[in-house]
């Protein structure tokens, strides 16, 4: 007997679909973003030590600041971390077409324009890769809070679910490990870090740059004796 509550059922019947008009590319798409969900939700133990972490760093362009209100994503970057070091042939990049027109401001910010993304992937096809791209990595970005909640958006669009990864505030962190600090900008820990920058507003320059920080920032953690990711969760908690 059938199912009807069957996750995967419930997907088919939220797009209008029968079976019949479901093709092996959707169920194995299908089957995929549900196996990346459930893979997420067995996060790794947060006894883990940091420089044994898997980070993959990420960063996005959007043509604003609210999903909600329809702003969109129109580039993603990552780069992962492991070992304390940045693996720099492990890079993702791609451009997405939004599905609407790039605000002027936001192509003199960036460089993105509607004709650089008019061949680009949809944002579905952009997130598969990169959550191909990304596995089980314990997610980092910098000021996280906008970026979390563009992925969170497109991912309920696209498949009715939420992403399960951690995301760790680089932001958040650079206040608990330099409080001395004037400010906690992203260019300002940049400079802090004598790291050059290099392709700012940039999906895959400010994840690269950030990536570079977060090296940086894991050598820090070590100088202050915080050697598992639960020592720095309860760090970020106290500031």
């Amino acid at each position: 007997m059938m199912d009807w509550n069957h996750p995967v059922l419930r997907w088919v019947r939220k797009r209008g679909l029968s079976l019949g008009g479901v093709n092996s590319g959707d169920w194995n798409q299908e089957a995929f973003i549900r196996s990346t969900i459930k893979d997420a939700k067995n996060r790794i133990d947060l006894a883990t030590p940091l420089r044994e972490t898997l980070f993959v760093v990420v960063d996005l362009e959007t043509t604003g600041f609210d999903p909600a209100g329809g702003d969109e994503i129109i580039a993603i970057g990552a780069v992962k971390v492991k070992n304390g070091s940045m693996q720099d042939a492990n890079r993702f990049h791609t451009l997405v077409h939004p599905g609407c027109e790039i605000p002027s401001r936001i192509t003199r910010l960036t460089g993105i324009s509607d004709v650089d993304v008019q061949d680009a992937p949809s944002i579905r096809t952009a997130l598969e890769s990169w959550l191909r791209f990304v596995g089980n990595g314990t997610l980092v970005a910098y000021g996280a809070h906008h970026d979390q909640a563009f992925i969170q958006s497109a991912m309920m669009r696209c498949w009715g679910t939420r992403l399960n990864h951690r995301m760790i505030d680089a932001w958040r962190v650079a206040q608990c490990l330099h409080p001395e600090w004037q400010e906690h900008t992203l260019d300002y820990a940049l400079a802090m870090y004598d790291i050059p920058i290099q392709g700012r507003h940039t999906a895959d320059g400010d994840a690269w740059m950030t990536a570079r920080l977060w090296e940086g920032f894991i050598q820090r953690c070590s100088e202050l004796n915080l050697k598992m990711l639960e020592d720095l969760y309860a760090r970020i908690a106290a500031i």
